[in-house]
Formats: structure tokens, C-alpha cells, sequence
């Protein structure tokens, strides 16, 4: 026995709107999380934990972050370096990883420790449009 005409459009429109809300959640679902820095931080919540590398950061991040271990190292807010928290993750770490880099790390605080989902960290570049001159804006040539 064929469907009527109206109902298979009707199934097929249906279909076509949870394909396209599915696809819209799984786009837009890390961009849902809240970025905040290390002074914003509550348990229980997801964020996009936005700061600085804390100084002793270590060399061999890449291999400590694939262990079983993870890698450890410290987060400090950008606008208040007293205000820190310890980050514990695990996965890829990008190569600009180091003390002082701008990094985001998705993630939760668990018992006062910021942990990360595996593979979500993201090291930013100090802008080239930065309103602090450099060395080379001052008139000494770069090295």
C-alpha cells in the first residue's frame, strides 16, 4: 500500500527539521560554554577557562599530556596575576605552549582543580595590533 503523497512530505519536512536541529546543536555546542577567567570559576559548570601560562610550565608538556598523569601547570587571570588556578589536561598540546602564552582549555573545577576535556586546549598568538609598542615600532630593528 503507497503513502499518500501529503504524509511523505509531511515525514520528510519532519525529518528535515530534527536533521537541521542536530546539526545545529553539534555546531553550536562549544560555543555554548561560558568563557571565563580563573576568578569566575564555580564547580558544577563548564567553561572556556580563558588566561596566561603560569612561569614553570613544563618543557616536555606534549609527552606529560598524554600519560595517564596528564599535564599539570597554572593558569592566571589576565587582569589580576594573583588570581590562579591549577589546570590538570590531557590530550594534544599545541607547539606555542609555554610560560606567559594565552591559552583556552574547556572544562570543569573539580576539589579546586580546573579539569579539561581531552583535546580542547587552544594557545593564542599576541596580537600584531597591539596598542603597547614593540621593539620594532620603536626603532630598534627585531633580532
Amino acid at each position: 500500500m503507497a503513502m499518500p503523497s501529503r504524509l511523505r512530505f509531511i515525514l520528510a519536512i519532519s525529518l528535515a527539521v530534527v536533521l537541521g536541529g542536530w546539526l545545529a546543536y553539534t555546531s553550536l555546542g562549544g560555543a555554548l560554554e561560558t568563557y571565563a577567567g580563573p576568578t569566575e570559576l564555580e564547580a558544577g559548570t563548564t567553561y572556556r577557562l580563558n588566561g596566561l601560562v603560569a612561569a614553570g610550565a613544563p618543557a616536555d608538556a606534549a609527552v606529560r599530556a598524554e600519560s595517564a598523569e596528564g599535564l599539570r601547570f597554572t593558569v592566571v587571570d589576565k587582569d589580576d596575576p594573583d588570581r590562579r588556578v591549577p589546570v590538570l589536561y590531557r590530550g594534544s598540546v599545541p607547539d606555542q605552549f609555554k610560560d606567559g602564552r594565552e591559552v583556552v582549555v574547556t572544562g570543569s573545577m573539580q576539589r579546586g582543580t580546573f579539569v579539561a576535556q581531552r583535546d580542547t586546549m587552544v594557545t593564542l598568538c599576541p596580537s600584531k595590533f597591539s596598542d603597547e609598542p614593540t621593539e620594532h615600532t620603536t626603532g630598534t630593528p627585531p633580532t
